[in-house]
């Protein structure tokens, strides 16, 4: 029988608040019980986990993200995916979606089938070998985002143009077959000629179908939504942006309660009174906090590449040699404390917009994005003052702990 493990003592966040002095039973990769911490000691737990004087959240859920210590999801390497699964979970995500950007198609689906696997790994079941299931530490891959190729190459940003296509039933068909199954998202400028159909059999094939890297008009985004546009990639950036006379894809993704908006929050991308409006016009059931890190994530500023272009990183800005940003280097904890800062938000609504509400898009509210029993035990342990992780658990195991020791028996029973 699988042994179980108490986290005492912290506060736990839930999507609607915090409550103090709480402790969390988790018995093998599943939790089994919260409460009291003083109830949940009466159940002998085998082992503590001393959460006092922490946050104790769901794990955060990056559904957009290239790359993170020197790797990138294009390298289409098991062990690029591993460095990033580690370096990810550092930074309190127990799970993401590797993000395949447009390039030459054979490339996006070496790409999408390293992914694939990776995720197929993941998922297996959690008695099927040590660690429950799982063959290496760190943050769980859940499934693929695939940014393009459907892409307007006037909206490219630092999508490669040679990488975009013409809306074609069977390129997508090939991506998503090499996908087996894990593709969870793909981004299409639905203003393209053949894009809405494109649109429709996304959503008959249940990924979500995202409008981003796009010039379509406010009524392009109407029809868009008819078809089963359901998402919006990195809002404001790489898109038609708001205009009063022609409200274009901001315009649309604010107003339509079908869409979730993406947000790179990170003070460069888009500025904090732009977050703001995002996060009071959608709420945290519509806001996704994502990274859209690239490769220079956690590591200095200097010289990278993105899609075979030369990136120069300063002060944590990521741009191409035209200037245009290529990504980010942004964290996904320091995008839930930067959402606190810039929307002036409680802690529990950000830490639902990196958690509850992207668990929801990819189809696994079920299981993850929430401390409740019969969840995953997908957990972060923030520090109280400073919001830095201290400790991440991926289906109960840690795959992560700041240097000081979070064990600690002597949590009065």
């Amino acid at each position: 029988m699988d042994s179980t493990l108490l986290i005492a003592g912290g506060t736990v966040i839930s999507t609607s608040g915090m409550s103090a002095d709480t402790g969390v039973l988790v018995r093998g990769s599943r939790i089994v019980g919260t409460g009291p911490t003083r109830d949940m000691l009466m159940r002998s737990p085998d082992s503590i986990m001393d959460a006092r004087g922490a946050f104790v959240a769901p794990g955060f859920i990056d559904i957009h993200i290239h790359g993170a210590a020197g790797s990138d999801t294009m390298d289409a390497t098991p062990s690029a995916l591993a460095r990033m699964a580690e370096f990810v979970s550092s930074h309190g995500v127990t799970g993401f979606l590797p993000t395949v950007m447009s390039s030459p198609i054979e490339q996006m689906l070496a790409a999408t089938r390293a992914a694939a696997q990776a995720a197929r790994v993941d998922a297996q079941p959690h008695n099927a070998c040590s660690r429950h299931g799982r063959t290496q530490a760190g943050a769980q891959i859940l499934g693929i985002n695939v940014e393009g190729p459907f892409l307007n190459p006037e909206f490219k940003g630092a999508q490669p143009e040679e990488g975009i296509a013409s809306p074609d039933p069977a390129i997508l068909k090939r991506i998503l077959e090499a996908g087996g199954g894990h593709v969870r998202v793909m981004t299409i400028a639905p203003e393209m000629p053949g894009a809405v159909d494109i649109v429709r059999e996304l959503a008959a094939q249940g990924v979500l179908a995202s409008v981003g890297h796009s010039g379509a008009s406010y009524d392009d985004i109407q029809s868009a939504i008819e078809a089963g546009l359901r998402h919006v990639t990195h809002t404001y950036n790489g898109m038609r942006g708001l205009h009063h006379r022609q409200p274009g894809v901001v315009g649309a993704a604010l107003v339509h309660s079908e869409l979730t908006c993406e947000v790179i929050a990170d003070g460069i991308h888009v500025h904090p009174a732009a977050v703001k409006l995002v996060a009071r016009a959608k709420g945290l059931g519509g806001t996704v906090l994502m990274t859209d890190a690239m490769r220079a994530a956690g590591l200095p500023d200097g010289h990278y590449e993105l899609g075979g272009q030369h990136v120069i990183v300063t002060s944590g800005a990521a741009r191409l040699d035209t200037g245009v940003l290529a990504g980010s280097t942004l964290t996904a904890d320091a995008a839930v404390r930067n959402m606190v800062e810039f929307a002036g938000i409680p802690l529990y609504a950000a830490i639902s917009m990196a958690s509850s509400t992207p668990a929801r898009l990819i189809g696994l509210s079920g299981r993850k994005g929430r401390i409740e029993p019969e969840m995953d035990a997908d957990i972060v342990l923030l520090d109280a003052e400073t919001l830095q992780v201290r400790a991440t658990l991926v289906m109960g195991e840690a795959v992560y702990e700041r240097k000081q020791d979070n064990r600690d028996r002597s949590v009065d029973r």
